[in-house]
């Protein structure tokens, strides 16, 4: 393509853009105009449309006392500082290995990543370290439950990396 087969659509848009800016500013797609019925009365004075105020009306609005007129602090008091604070982050979730599971009379399961132990602990079903619970013990398999997670673990095995 040549630079005067690109000018003539360029100059093409342009000149219609410049038309429709200036229909838009001259005149309104809609005509506006107030109803008939909408517009006040040139006479009426302001105490004509305070007396409309059904006591109704006025006895609600009081009721809800949107001003405090009794001037008695909201509950609960506002507190910038409160809004401020930062919640704390919930505790981070114990990354647990299941080491190996001895099944016999009662089944036992070899844990690794407890949260405040070292190192691997023997737990059986029903015991509970550091808000986890060991929910079920089968073979290969280890439910435990806490912290809002259930952790469902199987038997590593390193040779299998």
């Amino acid at each position: 393509m040549s630079i005067t087969t690109l000018r003539f659509p360029t100059l093409l848009a342009a000149v219609l853009g410049l038309l429709v800016a200036m229909r838009m500013a001259g005149w309104p797609l809609a005509p506006i105009a107030l109803d008939a019925r909408a517009r006040p009365a040139t006479g009426a004075s302001k105490a004509d449309s305070v007396r409309r105020i059904s006591t109704e009306s006025a006895t609600a609005i009081v009721s809800r006392d949107p001003f405090r007129i009794a001037r008695r602090p909201t509950l609960p008091a506002y507190d910038p500082l409160r809004l401020a604070e930062q919640l704390a982050p919930p505790p981070p979730r114990p990354a647990l290995s299941l080491v190996g599971i001895v099944i016999g009379a009662v089944p036992s399961a070899v844990i690794e990543g407890l949260p405040g132990v070292e190192g691997s602990r023997v737990l059986r079903v029903g015991d509970v370290v550091a808000s986890l619970r060991v929910k079920e013990i089968s073979r290969g398999r280890v439910v435990i439950a806490g912290m809002d997670t259930t952790w469902a673990l199987e038997v590593r095995e390193p040779w299998k990396n």
